[in-house]
């Protein structure tokens, strides 16, 4: 799951991906949207073995 803050045109992004593809999508979709002058990625990779609790 990606948690999304957006704040005076910075967009930063926080949680789980599980793959590099799935950070690469997400920041640049958050590039992409209009008034997005910068794009924080506190995104961390989980391995493949990893459990994440979402709550």
């Amino acid at each position: 799951m990606i948690g999304v803050k957006v704040d005076k045109g910075v967009v930063e992004l926080s949680g789980a991906i599980f793959d590099e593809r799935q950070r690469r999508a997400a920041v640049v979709a958050a590039e992409k949207i209009k008034g997005v002058n910068e794009v924080k990625d506190n995104l961390f990779c989980a391995g493949p073995l990893s459990m994440v609790l979402v709550s």
